[in-house]
């Protein structure tokens, strides 16, 4: 698989990073900060209460208010505001270090780390470090005199980004991919760390301590190590794969849109039309829709895209609700069109919110309709508009499905709109969703909480060692065998034929 990507998507994240700089935060801010904090996730977010219930998140409320009463810095204080943020278990609510708490001084861990199997085992696969002898396949067992296990743990309990409900895979996949920036973000910069590893086929357990370079001095070394293995495939690319099996791969990485000033999405529907031009160009019969990674983006572009290969028209959403708090933040004085805006896309909905009235927009196939065998390629990363996509397919009784679960529920998520929360005297930003967006789909095809794996693939140390795509390898087996879960307009079974 290709890695160098990610060194790309690291800047998305490491505005959570810690830098030196000192803050003091008294017990009269804290407090002040908290039910701040408070205040605004009741007002706002369509989700408090859905995933934890209620009487619970006020016991943790208080029980995080009360124990409030000495000063504390200001990391100790962003740790103690995380545990009532990740118990609202959506993975379109983050945490975030104030802005500007990351710096050219920041520094991070030198790897890029990886789990094989089902194994807590964790080894290298790129190294930025100074010391070379650390190569792919090395074992990382400690950081700091604590196991990597431990760590990922901790990392992963304590942010639940990308990832909804008690789902694992979303928060296991992000915090491993973006370990370095976790950490980080969770324990502070380091300008070093004492490591403990073994060597690929070495038993002896060896002890040395690593430096940790700044964002620009960790892209700038991984360019210059790992070039060959940047991924440089475009959104909405196609490649051939296997012309004996006529099977090509389409790249979604994201349902963003391609430029920033293309409110109706021309450009990304003009990019998808000519891939599947390509596709119907090159008589592909097996169809391998790659969206390991794709964190999701505007729904019209999912939309667009299952057009090529839904049987008949569709919707996407049942509905979209907001809670009534949430006009004021979509209606501005400053602009003076926005109450009308409003009235005119959401209406009230009986219970005190407001409702889309065009949730239930009916979409319609495209002529060029894909007729083939469709395969995704989904891990927990796959979230979001992604989601969305493969349940819609899921309920559509189509696709097979190979990796992972994804980071969404197959019923819906919490997203559509965004405030992003200052608290006052930290300065600490949290993301609240404002839409509560139910799927259009029938709740007996789910084939579990999020869109579940018909072939559930884990990585081989051979795999990690060679840097292969061992997702895509797999679903290659599976289509030379002829193998589909699902075939295309087929009504029944739901579950895959082995």
């Amino acid at each position: 698989m290709k890695f160098g990507h990610l060194v790309f998507l690291a800047g998305l994240w490491i505005g959570l990073a810690h830098t030196s700089t000192a803050q003091t935060i008294t017990p009269k801010e804290a407090r002040e900060d908290f039910n701040y904090l408070k205040r605004k996730l009741d007002l706002l977010h369509p989700g408090v209460g859905y995933y934890t219930p209620k009487p619970r998140m006020e016991q943790l409320y208080d029980s995080l208010y009360n124990s409030l009463t000495a000063p504390m810095d200001y990391l100790t204080f962003f740790r103690h505001v995380s545990p009532l943020v990740a118990a609202i278990k959506d993975g379109h609510t983050n945490l975030n270090h104030r802005k500007n708490y990351i710096g050219k001084s920041t520094r991070f861990i030198p790897f890029y780390i990886r789990q094989v199997g089902t194994s807590d085992d964790y080894f290298i696969t790129h190294n930025v470090s100074s010391d070379t002898s650390l190569r792919r396949g090395t074992e990382l067992l400690t950081i700091n005199g604590r196991t990597v296990a431990s760590l990922h743990q901790e990392l992963m309990e304590n942010d639940r980004s990308g990832s909804d409900g008690d789902n694992l895979t979303g928060r296991r996949q992000w915090s491993m991919v973006q370990f370095a920036d976790y950490y980080a973000a969770w324990f502070g910069s380091a300008d070093s760390v004492s490591i403990s590893y073994r060597l690929p086929a070495d038993t002896i357990i060896r002890y040395t301590r690593v430096r940790c370079p700044s964002l620009d001095g960790f892209r700038s070394r991984f360019r210059r190590r790992y070039s060959h293995e940047i991924d440089t495939r475009p959104n909405l690319s196609v490649r051939m794969v296997d012309t004996l099996t006529q099977t090509a791969v389409l790249r979604i990485s994201s349902f963003m849109g391609l430029k920033k000033t293309d409110p109706f999405q021309w450009s990304f529907n003009r990019r998808l039309k000519q891939a599947f031009e390509q596709i119907r160009g090159q008589n592909v019969q097996n169809l391998i829709v790659d969206m390991q990674g794709n964190g999701g983006g505007l729904v019209l572009n999912s939309a667009q895209l299952l057009r090529y290969w839904m049987p008949g028209s569709f919707t996407i959403m049942q509905r979209e609700q907001m809670k009534k708090a949430a006009r004021a933040e979509l209606v501005t004085r400053w602009n003076p069109f926005s109450a009308l805006n409003f009235s005119l896309r959401y209406k009230p909905d009986g219970s005190g919110g407001f409702a889309s009235r065009s949730s239930r927009h009916r979409y319609k196939p495209h002529k060029q309709q894909f007729k083939g065998n469709l395969y995704f390629l989904v891990n927990g990363a796959s979230f979001s508009a992604t989601t969305s996509v493969m349940a819609k397919t899921l309920d559509a009784n189509m696709g097979t499905y190979i990796g992972e679960a994804s980071g969404s529920a197959y019923w819906g998520d919490f997203a559509g709109h965004f405030k992003m929360v200052t608290l006052p005297n930290s300065r600490i930003q949290v993301r609240i969703p404002l839409k509560k967006l139910v799927h259009d789909v029938d709740a007996d095809r789910a084939n579990g909480f999020t869109v579940e794996p018909d072939f559930m693939v884990k990585r081989t140390y051979e795999d990690l060692l060679l840097n292969r795509d061992y997702i895509l390898d797999y679903t290659l087996r599976l289509i030379r065998q002829g193998v589909v879960a699902r075939r295309p307009m087929e009504l029944r079974p739901l579950q895959a034929s082995r």
